[in-house]
Order: C-alpha cells, then sequence, then structure tokens
C-alpha cells in the first residue's frame, strides 16, 4: 500500500508539473507575463493569484479654470500606497499635457498655439521633501512622464504623501479634451497622474502620444473646481455641494430628476439666454468620487442640461446630458437613449449592474466620443456613439485592462456590446451579430498590417491602430459569442467582470477565465486569431445532387453560413459556428430541394479573403450569360453626399470602389445586366439608361437608397 501511495503522489506531482509548462505551449507566453503566473499574481484558471495586488492613489485636488485664457491651476495632495512586495526606489508621474510640449512626440498633427511647455510645475515636494525641478539627478521628464528618484526607498505596505502645485494651457485640440468654444471646454488629462506600477511591467513608462489612452491606478478623488459663476460644471463624482451652487429652481429641478421616470430639463435654453443672463450662486464646486481610475470634468456657460433617473439593483442613478442650448431639439433624445442602453447593460449584456452613481454624457467633441469615470465627451447624438461611451464604464474603468498594451480588451468589447445592445434591445433583431464587423475588418484581413492582436498597441499606428482596437476584435468576439450561445457566453463574460472587478486583468485573464468557465479548450480560437498571422478563407469545393461540399482553406476559423435562392424566388439559410473547422477541413451541407435551387453562397456576410469561390454558380459564370453594356464602367458622382465612387472591370466582372465607405469589392448579377449586388450582399446596385447611354446608379444599402451620376 505504501509503494502504491508513494506512485500515486509521484503521478499527481509530475501531471501537475507538466501542466504550467502545457499553458505555455498552447499558447505563447511573453516572458513578463509567464513571470506573472509563476510569481502568483495570476492563476491559469483565469482568477486573480493568491498574490495579486495593485497599487492605489488619492487625490485631493483644487483647481481654478480661467477660460478667458484658457488656463489652468492646480494644486493636489495625494496619497500613493504601495501594495506590492517591491521597494519602489522611483515614482512616475504622468504629465499628459506635455504631449504639446515642443519637441515630444506626437501621433497627431496639433495647431502651433497649442505647442507649449506642457506641465508647468512650481511645487513638487514628497514626504514633506522639496523636489528641485531642475535637478536633473533627482528628476527628470521622459516623454511626458516625470521621473523621480526616491531620497528613501517606499517599502511594501508603505504610503508616500506627495504635494504638487501646476498649471497647464487648455488646448484648442479636441483629442479626448480641449476648447469645444470660446466658453466650453472639456477637462481631462489635467492633473499630474502617478503612472501605474503593477505585476506585469513595473512602472508603465509609456508616453502618451495622443493615441493610446487608459491605464490607470485605482483611487478616490476629492476635487474642488472653481470658475465664474456664469459656468455650470458637470464631473466625475457627487457633487457635495450642490445646494450651495445651484439657484434654488435648479437645485429642485436637480432633485426631482433623481428619482425621475421621464427626463427633467434641469437648466434650459430660456434661462441660460435670459435678458439678464444665468449665473450660479457659486463659482466653488465641490465633487468626490470614490473607487475610480480617473476625473475628468466639463465646463460652460450655454450648456443646457436634461436629467433622469435609472433604477440599477436598488440604486438610483442619476443619468445626465449638458448640450449646447441652441441645439436642444437635435440632442432631445440622448438622455433616454443613455438610460435604456444603462437598463440593458445592467441587466441583459451584459448583465452586470451600472458601478456607479452617476453618468453625464458632456457633448461638444469635434468627433466620435471620449470616455472617463462617470462621464463621456460625445460629437452629437448618435445612438452608437452614446451608447459605445456608456459602455467604457465597465472596460476600461470597472475592469481596467491596460488599454495602452492592448486596446482591443476594452475598444472591441464597446463595439461588440453596442451592437449587441442596439440590435436586441432598440431594434429587436434576434440574429447573430458577429457579420456587423465584417465590412470593417475585410480588406485588411492578411495584410502587412494585420498583426496578431496580442501585439502591443503601441506597435501599431495610425494605419492598423483603429482596426485592432475595435472591428477586428468585436468580429471575434461575435464568433465566439455565436459558438458559446447567450447562455454560455454571458455566463462566462460576467464572470470575467466579476473576477477582474477594480482590478486589471491581461489578454490571458481573459481566454483562460472563459476556458474556465466553459470547461471548453479555445486554442483552436484564441490561437490563429490572438496569435498567428492569417485569414479566413473558405471555397466551394464540389456540388453534385445537392451535396455542397465547403473547404476551409485559410486558418483563422469563422462560422460557416449557406445562402440557397430558390428558382421561385425565396431563400433559404443555414449556418454553423466557427467550431465545424476545430478539426476538419471540409464541411458538407445537404441542400433541401436541391433540384430547384437557382444559386448558393456561402459566408456572404462573413469575413472571406477570397470571396469569388464562395459561389454557385460561380460570378464568371454569371457574367458570361450576360451582355454587359460598355458605357457601365467610369466614375460617378453621388447626389446626396459630397463623394464619390467608381465603377470598373477585373477580371471579366464588374468592380465597385467607394473609398469614402471604405467599400472595395465585385459586383455579382442578380437579373439583367443592369442590376447587381455586392459581393457579401450589402448593396445593391441598379444602372439606369436613357436612350441606350448609362446616365446614373442607384446604390441600396442599409434601408438607404442614394443616386449617382455619371461623370
Amino acid at each position: 500500500m505504501k509503494n502504491i501511495f508513494y506512485l500515486f503522489q509521484t503521478g499527481i506531482l509530475f501531471l501537475f508539473s507538466i501542466s504550467l509548462p502545457a499553458q505555455d505551449m498552447r499558447l505563447y507566453m511573453p516572458r513578463e507575463i509567464r513571470q506573472a503566473y509563476e510569481n502568483g499574481t495570476r492563476s491559469y484558471d483565469g482568477r486573480p493569484g493568491k498574490n495579486y495586488w495593485h497599487n492605489t492613489a488619492d487625490y485631493t485636488l483644487d483647481v481654478t479654470v480661467h477660460p478667458d485664457t484658457r488656463a489652468l491651476d492646480g494644486s493636489g495632495k495625494v496619497v500613493y500606497h504601495n501594495n506590492s512586495p517591491e521597494e519602489l526606489k522611483t515614482l512616475v508621474l504622468r504629465l499628459y499635457q506635455d504631449a504639446f510640449r515642443n519637441g515630444n512626440v506626437r501621433d497627431y498633427d496639433v495647431g502651433p498655439n497649442d505647442i507649449n511647455s506642457g506641465t508647468v510645475i512650481r511645487k513638487l515636494a514628497i514626504n514633506g521633501e522639496a523636489y528641485d525641478m531642475e535637478n536633473t539627478q533627482k528628476v527628470s521628464r521622459q516623454g511626458t512622464n516625470l521621473v523621480v528618484q526616491l531620497s528613501a526607498p517606499l517599502m511594501p505596505g508603505g504610503k508616500l504623501d506627495l504635494e504638487i502645485d501646476w498649471s497647464i494651457a487648455i488646448p484648442e485640440a479636441n483629442i479626448r479634451m480641449g476648447m469645444y468654444d470660446s466658453t466650453t471646454f472639456f477637462i481631462a488629462y489635467f492633473y499630474p497622474q502617478v503612472a501605474v506600477y503593477d505585476d506585469i511591467f513595473g512602472w508603465d513608462r509609456l508616453s502618451y502620444t495622443l493615441r493610446t489612452e487608459f491605464y490607470n491606478n485605482l483611487g478616490n478623488f476629492d476635487v474642488t473646481i472653481h470658475a465664474p459663476e456664469s459656468f455650470t460644471i458637470w464631473s466625475t463624482g457627487i457633487l457635495e455641494n450642490a445646494e450651495e451652487v445651484y439657484p434654488t429652481e435648479i437645485y429642485k429641478r436637480y432633485e426631482q430628476a433623481q428619482g425621475a421616470l421621464e427626463t427633467v430639463h434641469v437648466l434650459t435654453a430660456e434661462e441660460l439666454f435670459a435678458e439678464n443672463g444665468y449665473k450660479n450662486l457659486s463659482g466653488t464646486w465641490h465633487y468626490v468620487a470614490k473607487d475610480v481610475s480617473d476625473f475628468a470634468f466639463g465646463i460652460s456657460d450655454h450648456f443646457a442640461w436634461d436629467a433622469v433617473s435609472q433604477d440599477v439593483s436598488g440604486r438610483k442613478v442619476l443619468v445626465s446630458t449638458a448640450f449646447p442650448a441652441d441645439k436642444a431639439k437635435r440632442f432631445a433624445e440622448v438622455t433616454a437613449i443613455t438610460q435604456k442602453a444603462m437598463k440593458h447593460m445592467s441587466v441583459d449584456a451584459p448583465g452586470i449592474a451600472y458601478p456607479y452613481p452617476r453618468f453625464t454624457t458632456f457633448i461638444g467633441s469635434d468627433g466620435g466620443g471620449m470616455e472617463y469615470p462617470m462621464m463621456a465627451c460625445n460629437a452629437g447624438p448618435s445612438m452608437g456613439v452614446t451608447i459605445h461611451e456608456l459602455f467604457h464604464t465597465y472596460f476600461p474603468m470597472y475592469v481596467r485592462t491596460n488599454e495602452k498594451r492592448w486596446a482591443w480588451m476594452d475598444e472591441g468589447w464597446a463595439d461588440y456590446i453596442t451592437d449587441w445592445v442596439i440590435d436586441r434591445y432598440f431594434e429587436g433583431n434576434e440574429d447573430p451579430i458577429f457579420n456587423n464587423f465584417t465590412n470593417g475588418i475585410q480588406a485588411m484581413q492578411g495584410s502587412f498590417s494585420d498583426l496578431p492582436l496580442i501585439t502591443s498597441s503601441q506597435f501599431t499606428d495610425n494605419s492598423n491602430y483603429g482596426y485592432t482596437a475595435y472591428p477586428l476584435p468585436a468580429y471575434i468576439y461575435g464568433v465566439l459569442h455565436h459558438h458559446l450561445g447567450d447562455e454560455l457566453f454571458l455566463k462566462c463574460y460576467r464572470e470575467y467582470i466579476n473576477r477582474w472587478a477594480q482590478k486589471s486583468p491581461t489578454p490571458y485573464d481573459f481566454f483562460f477565465t472563459f476556458e474556465n468557465v466553459s470547461g471548453q479548450d479555445l486554442a483552436w480560437l484564441w490561437k490563429p486569431w490572438f496569435f498567428e498571422f492569417g485569414y479566413p478563407d473558405v471555397a466551394i469545393e464540389s456540388y453534385k445532387k445537392g451535396k455542397l461540399v465547403v473547404r476551409n482553406k485559410g486558418n483563422r476559423p469563422a462560422p460557416l453560413t449557406l445562402k440557397i435562392v430558390y428558382a421561385d424566388g425565396k431563400e433559404e439559410s443555414m449556418i454553423q459556428p466557427a467550431s465545424v473547422w476545430k478539426s476538419a477541413g471540409t464541411y458538407e451541407f445537404s441542400v433541401p430541394d436541391y433540384k430547384n435551387a437557382k444559386s448558393l453562397v456561402v459566408n456572404e456576410q462573413v469575413a472571406d479573403i477570397n470571396e469569388l469561390d464562395n459561389y454557385h454558380p460561380s460570378p464568371k459564370e454569371l457574367y458570361q450569360k450576360l451582355s454587359l453594356a460598355s458605357d457601365l464602367t467610369g466614375a460617378y458622382k453621388v447626389v446626396e453626399y459630397p463623394v464619390e465612387l467608381t465603377i470598373s472591370q477585373k477580371n471579366g466582372m464588374l468592380f465597385l470602389s467607394l473609398p469614402a465607405a471604405g467599400l472595395a469589392t465585385y459586383l455579382v448579377p442578380m437579373t439583367g445586366s443592369t442590376s447587381f449586388e455586392t459581393l457579401d450582399g450589402g448593396a445593391k446596385i441598379h444602372f439606369l439608361q436613357t436612350d441606350g447611354k448609362t446616365v446614373s446608379l442607384e446604390m441600396e444599402a442599409m434601408g438607404e437608397s442614394v443616386t449617382a451620376n455619371k461623370n
């Protein structure tokens, strides 16, 4: 018995010893991340390890905004807690506005008025010791970071007290923050911020170059903001002195909105544009925010304010929209859209209660939107942007992903959940949504710029950052969702959020959590889409007596769809998850009523590097039956928009190019010789002729029709 027990014990130890390297063999793991698993801060089941830690910083800030000069002066006290097991001999501070410092690297062009001295530090003291900003042995600027050599190490479990006074110029450029008009500003990235020190990279020393965004510590903020009394401020956190700031009627509506089910017009255009103007009771605003990763605020003297309440797990969340008062009708629905989206995000997708007491959409940006804890600064009333920025509350605010390294860990989710919420809960569409992102990735698949997603975002540029951060991961999440189904996908996703709430996961924590909760080895999906170069590509191999054989020629698995069009015009669709390619190279469909099938197409709206071999009969065969007018090709000017499209001939087929929409695709004949559709079926083209000459075309796509006249 003793020998048997010894052999059993030895076998168990052997199996355990090979389990960790097996993870490395299955998915490539850089040494920085492997070290975290060896140190026990991460675990292979996807949970935070028993030794997980993160450092925190608490800020008490007092800032004054000078709208007339675009200046901000601030003083702050910061308590930084070292929860790591290591002595810290340096402290790294982020000076975001040094992105505008003369000589620093920027990924976007800015106007000459924004090139300046960056963040001006008037005072820096740590634990009561003043630091001379001219002493480069103790203090040095490196990109947008200020690196301070500590006089005494910050020990594990210890804390330091930082005092700092600074000034910045509010930029005219609207890159995530800045001046939106002469008396409207969105203020973010404005205070010296302690950089993240983590278990993977140590100090985060990546500079802010105006492209990559968040990776912040968790902390508490106590912020006092001073501004002229004619200006109203909306901010991260809860306003502690509302009764001292708002005039009586505004305060009453503010209180009413916190329990209202319908939108309340808290501050109106009539009040803002009254003969005597509008003033608050005070120009001092005191906001407090707990357990958040950043702080931002918007300020204007001519913004109206709508608000409503949304119940979230028994809590009342105040949902607000601040917008130009002279455009109130344009933004009338934003508050209600945000309210409804918050409800469905809290209950349905992702099904995690919105975690904070406030959310405000401040509308002033020139393009897109930008997220901050409890805040978003958006360009306009678009439902997509409104919901996208609201979702960012979950990633990277609540789950503090490192967007500097893996932007897809939050932007991809924001794109995916936005489309899911809109499709399911605003439009009532139950179909899978991975194909919503096909057009966004089709042209890039298999190209030089199509880098494996595990590549750190710092190594992408303006040619592929958007692709790798937004549509590509959203597409993959859709493929994963379709494979797992609603119930299991949501179970995995919710557990991932709950495990890593207020913590900082890496891609591997995401991979391992989904595998752990689903009980499935998903390396067949992770490896080709996140770690390898490649592309999705299927092709019809044969079709005989109703048996359609499809071959997978690519390495990136995608769902397999089949559309059958019958002679009487009826259509039938079939779909298989991407997992059909886990072990097999071919898949066989049985086509019902195949004798009456007129045409077949596989993966019509699924990413595929070569779409021409997905048709039966093939497009070339269809073209051979046509007599095309010679004047179909040429340039066409769209009437409704200031864009131009081109019809050309390639390989004996018509080819549509619409650069403004990122559209470049062959056209497949529909009926006759003047009606065609794009390969993905997403757009239909009808050529119009007069006296036998082609003079224009009509294009139908996404429920919209446009006309283009031939040049």
